[in-house]
């Protein structure tokens, strides 16, 4: 598996290995984070900007044509201005999102990737800091997904950039940050539809491993009917920081997962609430297993739904990604990653002193090379002006 090793910092474990990383030589760096009114959006920004970092601004403005109520606008009003007053609003750089209306198809995944492709070349950073804590949970895999494989290849070509996953995490926030109302249709992360439709592949079974968190019985509901599912094995966080909640949410849905859906107490599945690479580790494991055993009869497909916390979906996105383009023998899963998107979003309740956990994951980069590639690797220039950001990709 790609990701074990893995390195991650939390804490007082971030401030350490960010200095650390800064004080190797001078880095340009590119923060990626989202427009939004959650009260940890700035955490990451606050913590790089303490350590003198040189950061250039991607702002994810996304939208879905509906007017935002007093409280969401001031919040997020409040959290440009802090991000203006850190680094220079001339280092900020807006990337309009649209989400697509609350009654049309969805269209966030599509979006974020088209944008985040016109919005310059991140190649031409030492470092890709994608803070996914105000981020809605399509844009933040999708701005992941694309980046990831968008350096990767710039990998085959020599070039060796680091991208860095970061988020604030706090369940209880996330549960206060305004549930709303469910669009009708699932999406998927794109390039990761796990060709449900394909008619060459319509046979295949279908193996389901919804993530689960709290109140997630609706979006359980759709997208079991849509992927009509021949297997499900429901992931439960654990262990976490709260010792009963994989047992509480089990409890919470019990009803559509033994009595609708029918589901085997044996499917029931752990992964690691507070470390994503543990967790990747155990979910890619589970879909591995389906893959050797039904490879003989022709293969399936293993669609994963991100139900949890942020560092969860984080873990679903790498064991797909790494079924999909990693180091697999034999044949390769047909994956998908569906999801139901948040139409409507109620006010959030969330307090400005709410407790969480400040995460850093590296994805990828210079931890992969080995000795004598790492001591090779030249840093990007310096652009003559320190404020200045990359043109736009024609």
């Amino acid at each position: 598996m790609r990701w074990d090793p893995y390195s991650l910092s939390c804490d007082a474990e971030f401030d350490d290995f960010w200095k650390r990383h800064l004080e190797q030589r001078r880095r340009r760096l590119l923060l990626i984070l989202g427009k939004g009114f959650d009260v940890r959006a700035l955490e990451t920004c606050r913590r790089l900007h303490d350590l003198d970092a040189n950061v250039s601004i991607w702002l994810l403005a996304f939208h879905n044509g509906q007017e935002d109520s007093d409280l969401r606008r001031q919040r997020t009003e409040r959290n440009v201005r802090g991000l203006a007053a850190l680094f220079g609003a001339d280092r900020i750089k807006e990337v309009d999102i649209d989400l697509g209306g609350a009654f049309a198809a969805p269209v966030a995944s599509v979006n974020t990737y088209n944008q985040l492709r016109a919005a310059g070349d991140p190649t031409e950073f030492d470092d890709v800091v994608v803070d996914i804590s105000a981020m809605p949970r399509m844009v933040a895999m999708t701005s992941v997904a694309v980046l990831l494989k968008r350096l990767d290849n710039a990998t085959v070509d020599g070039e060796c950039v680091n991208l860095h996953v970061t988020t604030a995490e706090s369940v209880s926030a996330d549960l206060n940050a305004g549930q709303g109302s469910l669009r009708d249709q699932v999406s998927f992360v794109r390039g990761f539809s796990g060709e449900l439709t394909a008619q060459t592949t319509k046979d295949l079974p279908h193996v389901w491993f919804p993530v689960l968190g709290e109140n997630q019985r609706d979006r359980l509901d759709k997208i079991h009917q849509h992927l009509t599912p021949d297997e499900i094995c429901p992931v439960v966080p654990f262990p976490s920081r709260e010792p009963r909640r994989g047992d509480q949410i089990i409890y919470e849905h019990r009803d559509i997962l033994f009595d609708v859906f029918q589901v085997e107490p044996r499917n029931i599945l752990l992964a690691c609430e507070y470390n994503p690479f543990e967790a990747y580790k155990q979910i890619f494991e589970a879909m591995d297993r389906y893959r050797r055993a039904l490879g003989e009869l022709g293969g399936c497909k293993a669609f994963v739904s991100p139900l949890s916390s942020k560092l969860l979906s984080i873990a679903v996105l790498l064991a797909c990604y790494d079924h999909r383009y990693g180091d697999v023998p034999g044949k390769r899963l047909k994956v998908g990653i569906p999801y139901i998107e948040t139409a409507v979003y109620d006010d959030p309740v969330q307090e400005p002193d709410a407790p969480f956990k400040l995460y850093s994951m590296w994805i990828c980069g210079e931890w992969e090379l080995t000795d004598s590639q790492r001591r090779g690797a030249p840093a990007k220039e310096l652009a003559s002006d320190e404020h200045s950001t990359p043109a736009p990709a024609e």
